[in-house]
């Protein structure tokens, strides 16, 4: 990963689960970090721990905002310098429900974050990178986007959402210096799945997760860092011929 080394790298959710696991494996390879968010008190403690590591900072900001998000490109580019990376992990959190239960509130906060975010950081990161000669884009999707997902029809939808911009932005720019990937986790363990499980019994959690590692065959949940891992080679010259590709990491469960 000695590509990485000096490069300025742009992570939105970066303060939490996969997020800040990237954030942590490109600055622990010499990146230079933005870590952005909306939440500020996770900010501070993740700029905290990303700086007793190297050279990163924190920047609030909502995804679903286009000029906050401009302004996070701003910032980026006048703090550490032109953009050469950028990773795509925010999203909003969702509990699962019945399509017909779903509140609209929910649903759109969904597309929001998940769709309208990545499109908005695209953009934005897409614009920088022209202007410097090109860069490498990872956004985060999931196997939901790959798939049906019960209880989860508008996250499904928007996970397939994010795969359809990374593919159509792949073709549209690699042309130009610019590689677009993206990366397909499955049950990962991050505090937005705890979140996601609080409202469950202690019985039920271990029934839920025992069926969980049951059905994947690797018979885990994959950690944060594995994911990260994933990013990272991705954002490498290792993977310099990768275009417009989904990754999987899911344990087997897809396979």
């Amino acid at each position: 990963m000695q590509s990485l080394y000096g490069k300025v790298v742009l992570i939105t959710g970066g303060t939490t689960g996969i997020g800040l696991a990237a954030a942590k494996a490109f600055v622990a390879n010499g990146a230079k970090v933005v870590v952005a968010a909306r939440n500020r008190e996770q900010g501070a403690a993740a700029e905290a721990a990303l700086r007793a590591m190297g050279e990163a900072v924190f920047y609030g900001c909502d995804v679903s905002d286009p000029l906050s998000v401009e302004a996070l490109l701003r910032f980026t580019v006048e703090h550490f310098g032109p953009l050469n990376a950028a990773v795509n992990s925010a999203a909003c959190d969702f509990m699962p429900a019945a399509t017909h239960e779903m509140s609209f509130a929910m649903a759109n906060s969904t597309v929001s974050t998940d769709v309208l975010g990545v499109f908005h950081c695209m953009k934005y990161q897409i614009e920088a990178m022209l202007q410097s000669g090109g860069g490498t884009i990872v956004n985060v999707s999931s196997v939901n986007g790959l798939s049906g997902a019960p209880a989860a029809a508008v996250y499904s939808a928007a996970k397939h959402a994010v795969i359809g911009l990374t593919r159509s932005t792949a073709k549209e720019y690699i042309g130009r210096g610019i590689r677009i990937n993206a990366v397909c986790p499955g049950a990962t363990e991050t505090p937005r799945r705890t979140r996601r499980t609080a409202h469950l019994t202690e019985d039920q959690l271990l029934e839920h997760q025992a069926q969980l590692a049951q059905a994947i065959p690797i018979g885990r949940l994959a950690q944060a860092d594995e994911i990260a891992n994933a990013i990272l080679w991705l954002s490498s010259a290792a993977a310099s011929y990768v275009v417009g590709h989904s990754l999987v990491v899911d344990g087997g469960l897809q396979a």
